[in-house]
């Protein structure tokens, strides 16, 4: 196996990394807000609420652009995205401008709010590269445990 063949195995994601991210950073947006809510003020906690929410339509219509110019061989995707770029950053602009004349927002929690689902990106990225790293460099040859043979793969756990 080249060098290059073991890099796209090392940094390969499946079909289900996007749905899992957002899955994941919804649960962790909700104990987040959850355990915000009796530690924090309540501007903190709804500061940082609009922020998950906001950052989770984001990512959700990311992902809906890239399967609907994916799933329709758009001729011209990169207009697609513009326009649908416009339109996404458009709304969440109004959003962010009415919450911040409406309500007192605390900028710390909205930023954290806001960066949820890049910190989950970042991390569920970070471990399938170690966990990867792990499977490849770890080598274990079949043994027999207690006259049982363990046949272990050459690429470990």
């Amino acid at each position: 196996m080249t060098t290059e063949n073991k890099r796209k195995d090392f940094l390969s994601l499946d079909a289900g990394f996007p749905d899992r991210v957002l899955k994941t950073s919804f649960y962790l947006s909700v104990i987040t807000i959850l355990a915000s809510l009796s530690y924090m003020t309540v501007m903190v906690t709804v500061s940082f609420a609009v922020g998950c929410c906001i950052s989770l339509i984001l990512y959700k219509m990311l992902w809906w652009t890239v399967q609907h110019a994916v799933q329709n061989k758009r001729s011209e995707i990169k207009s697609f995205f513009l326009k649908v770029s416009l339109a996404k950053y458009g709304i969440v602009g109004v959003i962010l401008l009415s919450v911040c004349l409406i309500l007192e927002v605390q900028i710390v929690a909205l930023a954290l709010g806001l960066s949820m689902v890049l910190i989950v990106l970042i991390m569920k990225i970070v471990s399938r590269i170690l966990v990867n790293f792990m499977n490849t460099s770890i080598k274990v040859s079949s043994q027999k445990i207690d006259g049982v043979s363990a046949k272990v793969s050459k690429k470990g756990v």
